[in-house]
């Protein structure tokens, strides 16, 4: 029969004029964006923008977005932030809608669909991909005013850019699928935008910097780890996942990824619900809950100082970590127990802890146990994957994301994996955000990667006395059929690369209709029989366009591939050699 074979290598975005960026993280979010010649002359030359905030100015925006009573964009980030306290201060919040640190919900959500809604800040309730479209398009519409603004002359077609959003590599393909759809809601079309794995575009960007490390006579030397035959992990330390994925260097400086990305959620955030919980034992938690209910932006504002304090903290310093209170706070307990704080806390901790004036005093080592649990799965992790055959030689791990800039996480990994030489580049929070603009230019740097899942479509074959499961047995027009097999195309755990030719398989299509579906499944496991199987997922349906000239018995080709950081189709009716258009839906 005739066998599709698809090189997915000349299916690469054309060179646009401008790569553009959006990195949307759990708790920062930013852009950044070049143009091909200043990527030509010079890879790292790339703009960001700055956000300005009481202590200066970052690149990266906390993820929070404030929106009208009409749910237009009121504002972004600090901003956001700001103004929402300036309406609650006068009660005029209660009809305007707050959310922050959303991008957690689709972690935890199981059975994404597109009318999955997300909770704001005092319970209201907007779909999810309505709100992560809003922040796209906001970060989408500043990013195009910057680049008019460098130059009043510049005429952008769509053609013209590039547009690149990062996703956590350990998120499934309906959660990658659901953010496409959000850029896409948000005015990119789809043919301009890639999506890019946050460990991939971290690995890429700490290719170009130097990486220092000192001589015994003291001297810094540069050091390479991009050397060839190198193989690293890289361990992106964000505010929700962490993203742990291992990369080789090829002779040709190319990079392929040896073992597929795991990790999990055990980000910044992790550290802050444990600082939460801490709040609640001083306070009790009538007091906790009366007051993040009542006093909403104080929340904020006591998270964002926190926030601060977890970056900054550095171990071995005894003097005790002070946390500014929102008074709300202090006197809220007052009122409720009758009882002063500062007195009550002189039994209960220890001196541990205290409060003095409106200042939370926290000894060091209550401080750094906030960061246990983070910490310990962190480390554990990266243990098991080290005992791998696959991760075996890996000598260097590369520390990136916003969370990895805490002394405390960074210690504590240094001192567990002492054989290991652990880089830590500057400013690591906006590694991930530049490497998706490096990404954008040159998608074809890392040119092999391993399969996460096993992906397969759902196919009737004829049944097969003693070989097929009883329980599968149909009868369709006399014949008997097994339903529900797993018809494998890509398995867990295999390598496949941009350039390799794969070939497709062959399903019937119902003709005279116009559309035709097939179900696409994943597994965990490498040889899944039934898609019925515990360890097999639904991500939902493959439509095929069936043309008018289909006749009865065609047979149409399939091929699942994963040429780059998301599951790809094509499709061809062999007889016709018509290639068939095809879509993914994994959120109907």
């Amino acid at each position: 029969g005739e066998q599709l074979t698809t090189n997915t290598e000349n299916q690469g975005p054309p060179t646009r004029l401008l790569v553009a960026a959006i990195d949307l993280g759990t708790t920062f979010s930013g852009y950044a964006f070049s143009f091909r010649h200043e990527y030509l002359s010079d890879r790292l030359r790339i703009s960001t923008n700055l956000w300005p905030h009481n202590n200066g100015m970052s690149m990266k925006a906390p993820t929070s977005i404030l929106l009208d009573p009409e749910g237009e964009v009121k504002a972004f980030g600090y901003e956001a932030i700001k103004t929402f306290g300036d309406l609650a201060e006068y009660n005029q919040h209660v009809d305007y809608f707050f959310f922050n640190k959303f991008k957690m919900n689709l972690y935890q959500q199981g059975g994404l669909s597109t009318d999955f809604k997300l909770h704001d800040i005092s319970g209201k309730t907007m779909l999810a991909v309505d709100v992560f479209t809003k922040v796209i398009w906001y970060l989408k519409q500043h990013l195009i005013n910057r680049v008019k603004s460098l130059d009043s002359r510049i005429q952008l077609a769509p053609e013209d850019v590039q547009w690149v959003v990062t996703v956590p590599a350990i998120w499934d393909d309906k959660a990658k699928f659901f953010m496409r759809k959000a850029a896409e809601k948000a005015g990119i079309e789809g043919r301009n935008l890639t999506l890019a794995l946050e460990p991939e575009a971290a690995s890429l960007y700490c290719r170009y910097i130097p990486t220092y490390r000192t001589d015994l006579q003291g001297n810094a030397q540069t050091f390479d780890i991009f050397r060839p035959n190198t193989k690293y992990m890289v361990v992106d330390l964000g505010g929700g996942t962490v993203d742990i994925t291992v990369h080789s260097v090829l002779e040709s400086g190319a990079l392929e990824e040896v073992h597929q990305p795991t990790g999990g959620y055990w980000g910044g955030s992790t550290v802050d619900n444990e600082f939460c919980a801490l709040l609640v034992c001083i306070f009790g938690t009538d007091v906790y809950q009366e007051f993040q209910e009542k006093f909403t932006a104080d929340v904020i504002d006591l998270f964002q100082e926190f926030d601060l304090k977890k970056r900054t903290f550095e171990p071995g310093k005894d003097a005790p970590l002070s946390i500014k209170l929102p008074a709300s706070l202090i006197e809220l307990y007052k009122m409720r127990s009758g009882e002063d704080i500062q007195e009550v806390l002189k039994n209960k901790f220890d001196q541990e802890i205290k409060i003095k004036r409106d200042k939370l005093q926290i000894s060091p080592q209550v401080f750094i146990r906030l960061f246990n649990k983070s910490i310990s799965s962190i480390v554990n992790h990266i243990q098991s994957l080290l005992e791998k055959n696959t991760v075996s030689g890996v000598s260097v791990l590369l520390l990136v994301g916003g969370y990895a800039e805490s002394h405390v996480v960074r210690d504590a990994i240094v001192s567990h994996f002492p054989n290991l030489q652990i880089i830590h580049p500057p400013e690591s929070s906006s590694t991930v955000l530049k490497g998706a603009v490096l990404f954008g230019h040159d998608p074809k740097a890392i040119v092999a990667r391993v399969c996460k899942y096993t992906y397969g479509i759902a196919m009737m074959v004829p049944y097969k006395e003693g070989v097929s499961d009883p329980s599968k047995k149909r009868v369709i027009n006399g014949e008997e059929i097994c339903d529900d097999v797993f018809d494998v195309h890509l398995r867990v755990g295999e390598q496949v690369s941009l350039s390799e030719n794969r070939t497709g398989k062959q399903y019937n299509v119902q003709s005279g209709q116009t559309h035709s579906l097939l179900e696409v499944y994943a597994s965990s496991v490498p040889n899944p029989k039934y898609v019925t199987e515990n360890w097999c997922t639904r991500l939902g349906s493959l439509v095929l366009e069936v043309p008018p000239n289909t006749q009865a018995n065609d047979k149409i080709v399939v091929l699942l591939y994963y040429s780059g950081t998301e599951l790809g189709v094509s499709a061809l009716n062999p007889r016709t050699k018509q290639e068939t258009k095809t879509y993914f839906d994994f959120l109907g």
